[in-house]
């Protein structure tokens, strides 16, 4: 197994990092990477890992980022780690540069893999990236090196490629998505979901319709420029003060060009005049809904559950849409319309020494903050909660 490194996007064998994508979600994607590297503070830089077998077929991949500073609140290290290691090693973590590992930005990592690589195949992989990642955070003065956002599945391989390294896995946050492979049509989801449920459905639904106000969907190059007025609208109605309509502007221009072939955004239009939209991409049998934005100086017709539910939901069923990813956050609005939670785990490695974090401490961390999450939001869940892929031991 040999490992091939790439400093920038430009460098990156883009069909050989998309060959492992095949099953992967769209955050994955070299277009995504070419979005994160134009992202990147300047102080920051990154480097493309691809594992290729002996015969030279691609195996797995692996992005590695390294930041003087955090890249956002959600990666802070220190406060991640708080409860399970000493104040003084947390301390000296956020003192620190951090690298990260398997994307940032999205809040949802990866390792693609080859769709069929053996187990031999991938555990090798794994195995001389993470070594390659580790030395990468070294070299560029990290204290720690975070994997972010996974699937259990895939925190559990990285916690054994470095479990002579003293890697710690935390339940870190929870994504939704709504499973429309379940329903035959509209009427059938109405119909899942619980009785006191319906009649909020059916009453944006119909508000919506009486509105006036119709559903059109083009792509993100050909909108980028009237929907950023709409984002900035919504960032700074939720705190984000310096988040003005050239920043949002700069944002869709980049993912147009990095992605724009996988983009779809639909448009709540009254008279012709944009109020509302939904970017969303697509990958295989997955969308994911990425943005959104509104104008609040119009009447609110319950644009945002008829763009981000359902409208895709009817336009979706029986039409090769397996999920709806919509991203962590805003549980309750999300669940009770009929999301799912996906519980996500990051992994941590210490650079320049082990993290010393107790097992037990660990566990009973991981269990604290399942049981809160259940605890609170079981009820928005349509079946309940099933912890059963959930680290509870």
């Amino acid at each position: 197994m040999t490992v091939s490194a790439y400093d920038s996007f430009a460098e990156l064998p883009a069909h050989d990092w998309d060959t492992l994508t095949v099953g992967a979600n769209i955050y994955s994607t070299s277009g995504f990477a070419g979005v994160r590297e134009e992202a990147l503070p300047p102080e920051a830089h990154a480097r493309y890992l691809l594992a290729h077998d002996s015969d030279g077929t691609p195996v797995a991949n692996l992005e590695v980022y390294s930041f003087t500073d955090v890249p956002h609140d959600l990666y802070n290290p220190g406060d991640l780690l708080g409860e399970v290691i000493s104040d003084e090693r947390a301390a000296h973590l956020n003192a620190r540069p951090i690298s990260v590992a398997a994307g940032w930005s999205e809040f949802r990592g990866q390792v693609p893999g080859h769709v069929n690589a053996s187990v031999e195949q991938r555990e090798s992989a794994l195995g001389r990236l993470t070594a390659e990642a580790l030395r990468l955070a070294g070299q560029a003065g990290s204290s720690v090196l975070a994997y972010c956002y996974l699937p259990l599945e895939t925190a559990r391989e990285l916690v054994k490629a470095h479990a002579s390294d003293g890697a710690v896995l935390l339940l870190h946050n929870v994504e939704t998505s709504i499973p429309i492979g379940l329903w035959a049509d509209f009427d059938d989801y109405v119909a899942w979901l619980p009785a006191g449920r319906r009649q909020r459905v059916r009453r944006e639904l119909r508000r919506f319709r009486e509105s006036g106000r119709v559903v059109t969907e083009l792509t993100l190059p050909e909108v980028a420029k009237e929907i950023a007025p709409l984002n900035r609208a919504l960032m700074q109605k939720y705190g984000h003060s310096t988040y003005d309509e050239e920043r949002a502007v700069a944002v869709f221009d980049r993912q147009s060009r990095f992605l724009g072939d996988e983009s779809s955004v639909l448009l709540s239009k009254e008279n012709d005049k944009t109020v509302g939209f939904l970017l969303r991409y697509r990958q295989h049998d997955m969308l994911y809904a990425r943005a959104a934005g509104f104008d609040y100086s119009v009447p609110n017709a319950d644009d945002y559950y008829n763009l981000m539910f359902y409208h895709q939901i009817a336009a979706g069923v029986g039409r090769s849409v397996r999920n709806i990813h919509l991203g962590i956050n805003t549980f309750e609005a999300k669940m009770r319309r009929g999301a799912q939670p996906t519980p996500l785990y990051s992994v941590f490695v210490g650079v320049d020494r082990p993290l010393e974090a107790q097992d037990s401490v660990v566990r009973e961390y991981n269990r604290t903050r399942a049981a809160a999450f259940v605890t609170k939001h079981d009820k928005y869940v349509v079946g309940g909660i099933n912890t059963d892929d959930w680290l509870l031991d």
